[in-house]
């Protein structure tokens, strides 16, 4: 990597290699099937009828709908009468959409007042808004609940995923997942057209990457007369910007923890890895050449967007459910073409595109005000199930006000209103299991995506994915309490990534100055406590 590293900076740098329409005629019957024993939850027909209302607090995740729909929402009613139907038990379930930016703060005061709900949504059930819910007794236990009232739910939701310190505590879960879907939902992006405009093929090795990355900046691809092109962009607290680091193997951090590795017998953070050096120099490299953006410090998410949007981009790093957000008719020049990448080819012919992450998007957890807390466990289940009236509700929404039924067929147009501005409620922001955005029916009627497109993606994530063996490890106690000593704003680790990138600390000894400045603010007993977890917990 030296040669493509500037003299000045006088280090030999070594890396291998690096680094989500219309109707159909085979439109699925509305009408349900009968659940099989494997599939679907238990009927509870000969119990006697009791109401059981949980009210639900939930992250509005900035979208339009959720921040003005209130408890009677129709998509809360309709998901909660089919629940009641298929149980025959009367169940009502009420969302309330707290606001993104105020979300911690808020449950925070919701939990010091004993103003706490039925059930809880959050990342994880060590959230700093109720960072002590579990040890004050707040939060239920619920391995007999899930082993009594949730055999689809144990069924789908992988054997691993229950002991990640989102979900559970000292052996006793707490937390029941909504799943990622797909469960690793990384993507890489590329412009074809542009590859075919300079008639390259698709980079694989670094070698290639940086020759289209010098083409990108060196010809005027949008035709706007200006060579203000870019090879990958960049935003400010690099969300979304990590792929040079994956194609080391290493991620400074993921789902708001580092990730730790074994090196050479000590478990230590990815942050002070000795790689991070290297990957640290290349985006140096990067930067100088004018192959990312050098406004990279100030991009904000929506200036990441427009850049890329603006035909400015040659390559980004994205959620693979957001493809229908680079279609070309959001673009520019109208003109785009989009491709996917498997990442980065390494010298023993692999692709590294990224890492593993926990498969979770959000944690449903239930409180001691639950008067019923086994209905809404078969509640979830029921939502984890094969169930043909649930299917058809979290794809297409409410009979006559997002889909209509014709002779057992379904026809539901996406560009409708109630579809084009309510969709994300029912497909996602309600659906405690997953998210349908993906589902190749969905994705068939919506007619905007690509399906090949998704399954090339999703091909991709569950070969090219390397393991984070930290994933199941509380957070260090140390570093609970120092966010300096974590990876994102505010953090020494960022600081010194982008004081090396624009040239305003000496890459070689700045890197070194951190690691020490790290262990001496904490890291080394962060690193011991991460070392005893390491050695009662790894894979023999």
């Amino acid at each position: 990597m030296k040669k493509w590293l500037p003299a000045a900076l006088s280090v030999s740098v070594s890396i291998s290699v690096l680094l989500t329409a219309c109707s159909s005629n085979d439109a699925p019957s509305a009408t349900d099937t009968k659940a099989t024993a494997t599939t679907e939850t238990s009927k509870a027909t000969e119990a006697p009828k009791v109401q059981a209302t949980f009210n639900v607090i939930s992250n509005d995740g900035g979208y339009a709908y959720s921040k003005t729909a209130t408890k009677e929402d129709p998509y809360h009613t309709e998901m909660a009468r089919l629940f009641s139907e298929f149980s025959g038990q009367p169940t009502t379930i009420k969302y309330e959409f707290i606001p993104s930016a105020d979300y911690t703060q808020q449950v925070t005061v919701r939990f010091a007042s004993g103003d706490i709900p039925e059930v809880v949504t959050s990342d994880s059930i060590l959230n700093s808004a109720h960072a002590t819910a579990v040890e004050n007794g707040i939060f239920l236990p619920l391995n007999d609940l899930i082993d009594k009232y949730g055999k689809n739910i144990k069924a789908k939701v992988p054997e691993a995923t229950w002991s990640l310190p989102a979900l559970s505590k000292d052996g006793k879960i707490y937390g029941i997942p909504k799943l990622l879907t797909p469960i690793n939902p990384q993507a890489l992006l590329i412009r074809k057209d542009w590859l075919d405009k300079l008639g390259m093929k698709q980079p694989e090795t670094m070698e290639e990457y940086l020759a289209f990355f010098e083409k990108v900046k060196t010809t005027d691809l949008n035709g706007n007369g200006k060579n203000d092109e870019v090879g990958y962009e960049i935003r400010g607290m690099f969300g979304f910007s990590n792929f040079f680091f994956y194609a080391q193997g290493i991620s400074p951090g993921e789902n708001g923890a580092l990730v730790w590795h074994d090196v050479n017998g000590q478990f230590i953070p990815d942050i002070i890895n000795p790689k991070m050096k290297e990957a640290m120099l290349f985006y140096k490299m990067l930067y100088d050449k004018g192959y990312i953006n050098k406004d990279f410090i100030n991009v904000k998410d929506a200036d990441w967007v427009k850049a890329i949007q603006d035909d400015k981009v040659a390559t980004w790093s994205h959620d693979l459910r957001n493809l229908n957000s680079w279609t070309p008719d959001k673009f520019a020049g109208k003109s785009a073409k989009i491709d996917l990448l498997p990442g980065m080819k390494q010298a023993d012919g692999k692709y590294i595109l990224g890492p593993k992450g926990t498969g979770i998007a959000k944690v449903y957890i239930l409180t001691k005000n639950a008067k019923n807390p086994e209905r809404f466990v078969q509640f979830l289940d029921w939502t984890y199930s094969d169930n043909a009236k649930k299917d058809t509700f979290f794809r297409y929404g409410i009979k006559d006000r997002n889909y209509t039924e014709a002779n057992g067929q379904i026809t539901w147009d996406p560009k409708l209103p109630a579809n084009a501005n309510e969709k994300l409620q029912y497909q996602t922001m309600v659906n405690p299991s997953g998210d349908t955005r993906m589902d190749p029916e969905v994705i068939k009627r919506e007619g905007v995506i690509d399906p090949e497109l998704v399954k090339k993606g999703v091909g991709f994530e569950e070969k090219n994915l390397f393991e984070i063996p930290s994933m199941s490890m509380p957070t260090p106690d140390t570093i609970k309490t120092k966010p300096e000593l974590g990876f994102a704003a505010g953090s020494l680790f960022l600081d010194t990534l982008t004081q090396i990138m624009i040239g305003k600390i000496d890459p070689d000894k700045g890197f070194d100055n951190f690691v020490a400045d790290w262990k001496k603010r904490g890291g080394e007993q962060a690193i011991k406590e991460a070392n005893d977890w390491y050695a009662k917990n790894k894979k023999k």
